[in-house]
Order: structure tokens, then sequence, then C-alpha cells
């Protein structure tokens, strides 16, 4: 773990505190002169936060740091929802410094360990605006891997190539949001049977980020396929926590200052629930500073084995949340309960003033041993309200040929008269 240490050692060194990052910003960027204009920077919680809403129109220019305008090498942002994407430059250094952030992971060790007896890698994640299939491949490559960068969504790299590759190459690890793994394994299982034992044998790790994935969901992943499926929770600017094999997922506190938001944008804290946001400590290109990443998390302290001081659970989107009996409840926490009770393919939700209606897909290689049961029962029990379980073959939700257009985030539809619920506009 002496590259973990050193790569600490060197963010604590080089981080700033919040309020040095907020007057850098002020100093050097076009969007933030303007946005902390008539404040001053006495107290760093009476600034303002910084939502999509206020990038609207905005040129991503304009959140360039002007010392860095002629360094910067590589531009992503956000796939867009509800107010607009967020920007992000990189220098490369600030890209390979996110990709030495993965040695503080305690996977990292067991990861080069595999790689020595099978380096072949395929990425499967998105590239184009978003920097998730950057990363992933070079971090592959950093420890060791050697990497075919496929990437996903898009007619080039149709669902089916993508499994006909993976066949070719017989991969040790791959990349891909847990759908999109599915499917390509599903389309192997019924188009390659008499290679699928060995094309199964032979994958020992899933790499997934970009759509949510809740633990349970990540289990019943890592049962029905034999592999270790290391999930990561991310965002434009870089990684927001760190993959744990005790099970958690952390927040490098000298890399960001965390706050917690309720409904009413009233400030919470740094522990317990509520609407993420972040201010970024140690890259300074692109200064984010307050932004409101908007999803609904919990923070607590960690018991972690490894060291880790705070641990983050995403629920969700807040704009995709829904509100039942006082509580607010992410597709997460659906997500859940859902996969506790078997290997679904997709599933949908729909809530209505009376009624939640669950539809869920059976997955091929799954057990059939679903208790859908239990399933109604606990919903009925979270919610209080009546809960109706449907399942479904395959290809109802989801077909597993089909480039898929967006990302697999809407999961919940709240149509009750009260709803609050925004579906986002670009996934």
């Amino acid at each position: 773990m002496l590259m973990s240490k050193i790569v600490e050692t060197v963010v604590k060194a080089k981080s700033l505190k919040p309020i040095a990052m907020a007057k850098y910003a002020a100093l050097n960027t076009k969007f933030y002169s303007e946005h902390y204009r008539g404040f001053d920077f006495k107290d760093f919680k009476m600034l303002p936060v910084v939502t999509k809403y206020d990038l609207i129109g905005v040129s991503p220019y304009n959140l360039l740091s002007k010392e860095f305008c002629n360094k910067v090498f590589l531009y992503a942002e956000t796939s867009g929802s509800t107010g607009s994407s967020t920007p992000s430059f990189f220098t490369r250094k600030d890209f390979d410094g996110l990709i030495s952030l993965s040695s503080l992971s305690p996977y990292i060790p067991l990861i080069k360990k595999e790689l020595s007896k099978n380096r072949t890698a395929v990425n499967g994640l998105t590239f184009g605006f978003t920097i998730a299939g950057f990363s992933f491949g070079s971090l592959l490559q950093k420890h060791g891997a050697l990497v075919a960068q496929l990437g996903t969504r898009s007619t080039i790299a149709m669902p089916s190539r993508t499994a006909d590759t993976i066949v070719k190459l017989m991969p040790s690890t791959i990349s891909a949001t847990p759908i999109d793994f599915m499917s390509w394994i599903e389309i192997i299982r019924t188009d390659y049977p008499k290679e699928f034992k060995d094309i199964i044998e032979n994958i020992k790790f899933l790499f997934s980020t970009a759509e949510p994935c809740a633990k349970s969901r990540q289990n019943q992943i890592e049962k029905c396929f034999s592999i270790t499926h290391i999930n990561t929770y991310a965002s434009v600017d870089g990684f927001v926590s760190i993959p744990c094999p005790c099970g958690e997922m952390h927040i490098i506190n000298d890399l960001y200052d965390i706050g917690l938001y309720d409904s009413n944008m009233d400030y919470i804290g740094q522990k317990g629930i509520g609407r993420l946001c972040f201010t970024g400590l140690f890259r300074k290109t692109t200064p984010m500073v307050k932004y409101l990443l908007d999803d609904l998390v919990t923070l607590y302290d960690s018991k972690c084995n490894y060291g880790f001081k705070t641990s983050i659970k995403p629920h969700g989107r807040y704009e995709l949340s829904i509100d039942i009996n006082g509580t607010t409840l992410g597709n997460l926490d659906f997500e859940e309960i859902i996969y506790k009770y078997g290997l679904f393919m997709d599933y949908h939700v729909e809530i209505t003033n009376n009624l939640i209606s669950l539809k869920l897909e059976k997955y091929p290689l799954a057990s059939d041993n679903y208790k859908l049961n239990e399933l109604k029962d606990e919903v009925e029990n979270l919610t209080r309200m009546k809960c109706l379980v449907e399942s479904c073959p395959i290809g109802i939700l989801t077909n597993i040929r089909d480039v898929r257009k967006s990302k697999s985030v809407v999961k919940i539809v709240d149509i009750r008269i009260n709803s609050r619920q925004e579906i986002p506009q670009i996934l």
C-alpha cells in the first residue's frame, strides 16, 4: 500500500482550505467573480451555492481558470438533465492525478494480482461528453491491463459486436454499467453457447459507474457471475468516492469539502441524509466551489479496517426522488429492496395515489426462485401503500441488442397529483 500512502500525502499537501478555493475561483474565473459579487469571504457558509440552473447559458470557458487556459488538454461534461450540463477541463497533470487516486482503493493489490494472470480488459463505458470512458481505460492501463477501448451507446459499439469482441479477447476485467454488462453476457449465452462457460470463468472483475447501482444489486451480480464487482460513485470532476472491500464507499476528506442541504436548501451539516454539495480542494483548473451535485446521499462515520473515516451512500438524484409519508426516497432505496430478492435484468416502478406498481424483468442466468411476496411486503412496510409486483420475461423493458440512447436512470415514476419529481430532459 506504499503507493496509496504517497498519493494520500500528496493530496494532503496540495489541498486548499474551502475558503481559499473560493477566493481562487473568484480571482481566476469569470463565473465565480460574478457569482460572488457583493459577498465577502469571512464565512464560507455564507457564500451562495451553485446549482445546475446557475449554469444555464454560461460558457464553459467562464469556469476555466485563466491560470490553466493554455495548459488544458481534455474537456468533459455531465450528460445533462434539468438545468445545464456541468463542464470540466483537465490538464495532463489533473488527469494523471485523477487516475493515481485509484491507488487509494484497497482493491488494487487484488486487481494487479489477477491482471498478472490475464491482463486483457474490455472498457465498455461511454466515451464522449463524460469522463468515465477515458478515466477507466487509463485506470486499467495504469495497473497493467491491455485495454480494448470499445465504449458503448454508439452504432459502432453495438451490443452484439461488443459481445463478439469479449468472446474473441477472453478478458479478465470488464468496465461497464451493470445493465450493459448483463446484456452482453446474455448475448454471449445465446449466440456462443460452446464458448460461454470459458468466457464466464475468465471474467474476474466488473468495474461499474455512470449509472446508480444499489449494494444488493452489486451483491447479486457478484453471486451470479462469481466475480468481484467494484462499483464507483463518481462525477464529472472525478471520483467522489473510493470503493472498498469493506462494502462501503469512502469520501476522501482532503480532496473535497462536503456539505448537505435539505429540501428548502437549508444547510444540514456534513453527516446525515441530504442533498450533496461539494467543493473541490485539490484541482484548480475548473474550480467547483459549493456546487450542488444534488444527489440524495447519506454521509456517515466509517468503521473501515482500512482506515477510511467517512463513507457515503447514494440514494439517487434528488430531482428524481419522491416523498412518501414524510420520508424522501431515492430510486436506490427501491432498488436496494428489489435486488435483495433476486437478480433482475431491469425494473420499473410507477407510483399512483393509492398504488405502487413494480414491473421486474427476469434474468435468464439468475435463479428463478424470486421471492416476490416477500419483496411486496417489504415495499408495503416501507411506504405504507399497497404494492403490486409483476415479473416479465427479458426484453419487455430492455432490448439487450439495441444501442441504449440514454442512461438507465429513470426507474421510478411518480404520477401522483402531489408529485414534485422532475424527469431529466437529457440523459
